[in-house]
């Protein structure tokens, strides 16, 4: 092993590490409290006294010396803890029903010495006879012909947009040319030993294709999930933490993508996650529904990977398969590593020939029930691909751009 990989394999960020909650231990009224100074929690959202109903976020902001010095911060919803996270930003979304009801909501922000603190908010019971809300929904398409060949110098009325299998107006419409903030997850489990020369290769050519105003992040997983480089425009960097993985360990794939989502949640414009495996999920403490469900939720195309896949390999495929399709992105599927490097620049000039679509929904329930969209071709011959629907959540609770 070189010293540099070395380095990074002892310096990397662990990005996801979760243990089972365990009962609230008591504490007496003596506590520590010089551990306590300076050690606060505040929920920043939803406020107190709001009105609160469907999917809506929870999120608290921990005040400490160190931040490394955080175990945990728990969400309560009356006495039930509802989520327990581990790492900034400590949020959440909970499905609080479709009536406005007065709820207790807390905060439990724990020190690693054992020490708490906790706030928290009530919200307000409230009839509501009618809310007017305008939804943009933005959809990023691929256009290919018969024979997968990218179709371009398509206009608007090319393109028809079905919600809940009724057209819907685009309200906005152009060939997407902007920046892709980009996740690239690599699967650095032991099964990849013999295939790390050629996935370092074949990513590495990928990050060359990407723009000066691309940005990108690796992410590395076997059975924890790491990040090896944040956010950067920089080939340079990226490049190397490509060539510092190494394989070892069990494979976490839906941990790996919940992490990048944690990563690129917030972030505007075109984003984009690209993963690659060559092995079913065997480790990962987020379950597939889960990490469908953020898939479901986020505006982010998935490219899904799968590396020596045999024709009876169902399970992985259709995985993979749905992640992709579910987000408008694409799974493809190779026997060899030496054919990664044709599917990355696949993947690379895909994303410089898309398509931007938005209109404006004429849902005004908003319940957190999913609301399929198609997008289709007026053109025959032409395919097209988008995402799947969207959540019907409020603009202010969603997990959308």
């Amino acid at each position: 092993m070189s010293p540099t990989n070395t380095f990074r394999r002892r310096n990397r960020v662990a990005l996801l590490a979760l243990a089972i909650p365990l009962l609230l231990p008591t504490f007496s009224a003596a506590q520590d409290a010089e551990r306590r100074k300076g050690f606060s929690v505040e929920i920043e959202s939803p406020k107190n006294q709001d009105v609160v109903f469907g999917r809506t976020k929870i999120a608290a902001r921990v005040r400490i010396a160190d931040p490394a010095d955080v175990d945990r911060v728990e969400f309560l919803i009356g006495d039930t803890v509802v989520f327990v996270d581990r790492e900034p930003p400590y949020e959440t979304v909970h499905d609080f029903g479709e009536v406005p009801k007065s709820w207790v909501i807390r905060a439990i922000a724990w020190h690693k010495e054992g020490v708490r603190v906790s706030d928290a908010v009530v919200t307000r019971k409230i009839e509501v006879a009618y809310f007017e809300e305008v939804n943009r929904v933005i959809l990023w398409a691929t256009a290919i012909d018969r024979d997968d060949r990218f179709v371009s110098g398509l206009g608007p009325d090319d393109f028809r947009i079905l919600e809940n299998g009724k057209e819907q107006a685009l309200t906005d419409f152009s060939a997407e040319d902007r920046p892709v903030t980009m996740a690239i997850l690599l699967d650095t489990s032991g099964s990849m030993k013999d295939r790390m020369k050629e996935v370092h290769a074949a990513a590495g050519s990928f990050v060359d294709t990407l723009r000066p105003e691309d940005r990108a992040l690796v992410i590395a997983f076997d059975d924890k999930v790491f990040l090896l480089q944040d956010f950067t425009a920089d080939h340079a960097p990226l490049k190397e933490a490509i060539e510092s993985t190494e394989p070892i360990g069990a494979t976490a794939i839906y941990d790996a993508l919940h992490a990048a989502f944690r990563k690129l949640k917030g972030i505007q414009g075109r984003k984009a996650i690209v993963l690659l495996s060559d092995g079913d999920d065997t480790s990962s403490q987020f379950g597939y529904d889960r990490v469908l469900e953020e898939a479901k939720a986020q505006n982010v195309l998935i490219y899904g990977i799968g590396l020596g896949v045999g024709l009876l390999d169902t399970g992985r495929k259709n995985v993979l398969k749905e992640f992709s399709d579910v987000t408008g992105g694409r799974a493809f599927f190779v026997k060899e590593a030496a054919e990664l490097g044709g599917v990355y620049q696949r993947i690379a000039d895909e994303l410089k020939k898309q398509y931007f679509l938005a209109y404006s929904t004429a849902n005004k329930t908003w319940d957190g029930r999913w609301i399929p969209v198609e997008v289709e071709s007026r053109r025959p011959g032409v395919e097209v691909r988008a995402r799947r629907g969207f959540f019907a959540v409020r603009a202010a609770a969603a997990a959308q751009p």
